[in-house]
């Protein structure tokens, strides 16, 4: 009944649950991009750990995540991650040290990773397609908004980050809402809660031996010729939960195609984010300089990569077309890294910036529809919950290449006011002036808490 009931949904009920899908993932990468936005104030020396402290986490759940998901309700989940948020929100605008902050952070990225492979996996319910995009481009907007809520905060209000991050404790309240009010737990919930309980097989269907059809070699090869899977095989029961380890293991191999591309246009835009930006300024010496640069650079690429979510998502591309994404981003990787390395600077450069997003933006949805298209219903869920682990994984990457970057950068640049991670061969730091020039920046803020100090 349940499932014959979703596979009836209205035009209506369709566009409401892509709006909450929008909500959700809009909320969802909202807390992460303050992170990075931030990430100068909770370790000025090395951004890149940040990113790290980040990305690790997230990697973790998206790796392990679909060998125990089926085992822990959606609903749960949602909960679990509402109540990561507010840890993250708290741990970071109050802990006293460095590596304390960096726990806050690890608690952002474990709601980021343990929300989005639970939601591109919840969209198989629904209309997939459609909700993908829904979710995309709520993500493209987080990271405008993420960037837009910290550039008001820092340079128009001149809050201290306690300020910013306190008054961000209504996400997890509308995370919840959107999800109980909007969308509602899938029908699987109840599928599996039943099973459980009787201690049956309901999700083998009509399948003999080991009650789990052979899932094809390549995940493209499960359909017509162009791949696209049937609406009325779209909401019948996955068999996630009957597959063994090593046949989920041997079904991910098979993602291969649309996972590498996420990888590389991850490891690449990161490190031009992380690395790169965050050793530009007009000039490159002046701590504020960069500050603004590296903020608005940011901002700037997260609009490109709304605008390509939002739309990307309506059209449905080749995998040819997927690869291009990867390719282009390796070419801006090495533009500017030669413009930090020879001086070449100018707010014109928001432009290429602009490109980056749109160039990460457009390989992550792209990669997702094509799965939705491309990918046999019984293993959809598994598919999208798997296939995000390419992004994280390019994520980590980037960040060990940024800590390596930011340091030679800053030698070849002679910055001298803050001694980075990694120091590139250099010897021209010394300690006073970095803890002055941090001092400085601690007493810039004009708004906060009584006793706090920025």
């Amino acid at each position: 009944m349940a499932s014959g009931a979703a596979k009836s949904t209205s035009r209506s009920e369709v566009a409401w649950s892509v709006a909450a899908f929008f909500c959700l993932g809009l909320l969802n990468n909202t807390l992460g991009v303050v992170m990075n936005a931030g990430a100068s104030k909770i370790d000025d020396a090395a951004i890149g750990v940040v990113y790290m402290a980040g990305n690790l986490p997230t990697f973790v759940v998206k790796l392990t995540g679909p060998y125990w998901f089926h085992r822990v309700s959606y609903s749960i989940r949602i909960w679990a991650s509402a109540v990561l948020m507010v840890l993250c929100l708290c741990i970071v605008a109050w802990g006293e040290s460095g590596s304390v902050k960096l726990l806050g952070v690890a608690c952002a990225s474990l709601q980021s990773g343990l929300g989005e492979s639970s939601l591109l996996a919840m969209a198989s319910f629904y209309d997939a397609q459609m909700c993908l995009a829904g979710w995309s481009s709520g993500t493209g907007l987080a990271g405008m908004f993420g960037y837009f809520w910290s550039i008001v905060f820092t340079q128009f209000i001149g809050a201290c980050f306690q300020v910013e991050l306190m008054l961000g404790l209504w996400i997890p309240v509308a995370w919840l809402l959107v999800y109980h009010l909007m969308l509602g737990k899938p029908w699987i919930d109840e599928t599996r809660v039943t099973c459980s309980e009787e201690g049956a097989t309901s999700e083998e269907g009509g399948s003999g031996g080991n009650g789990v059809q052979a899932f094809p070699s390549d995940p493209s090869a499960s359909d017509s010729e162009s791949g696209a899977v049937p609406a009325d095989q779209r909401h019948q029961v996955p068999v996630t939960a009957s597959l063994t380890c090593g046949r989920r293991l041997r079904f991910t191999l098979t993602l291969w195609k649309f996972m590498v591309p996420l990888f590389l246009v991850y490891a690449s835009k990161y490190t031009i984010q992380a690395g790169v930006w965050g050793s530009m300024g007009f000039p490159a010496t002046d701590p504020a300089s960069r500050d603004r640069w590296y903020m608005w650079a940011n901002f700037t690429c997260q609009v490109g990569g709304f605008i390509s979510r939002t739309l990307g998502g309506l059209v449905v591309l080749s995998v040819p077309a997927l690869w291009a994404g990867p390719a282009l981003q390796f070419l801006m990787v090495g533009f500017f890294v030669a413009c930090a390395m020879l001086g070449i600077g100018g707010w014109w450069l928001l432009a290429p910036a602009l490109l980056v997003g749109l160039l990460g933006g457009f390989v992550y949805v792209q990669a997702f529809v094509l799965i939705s298209h491309k990918v046999d219903g019984k293993y959809l869920e598994l598919a999208l919950s798997i296939a995000s682990v390419g992004c994280t994984f390019g994520n980590i990457l980037s960040d060990i290449v940024s800590i390596l970057a930011q340091g030679c950068l800053f030698g070849h640049s002679h910055i001298t006011d803050t001694k980075p991670a990694f120091t590139c061969g250099y010897d021209i730091w010394q300690a006073p002036p970095a803890a002055a020039a941090n001092a400085s920046a601690a007493t810039a803020a004009r708004v906060c808490f009584p006793g706090v100090v920025g």
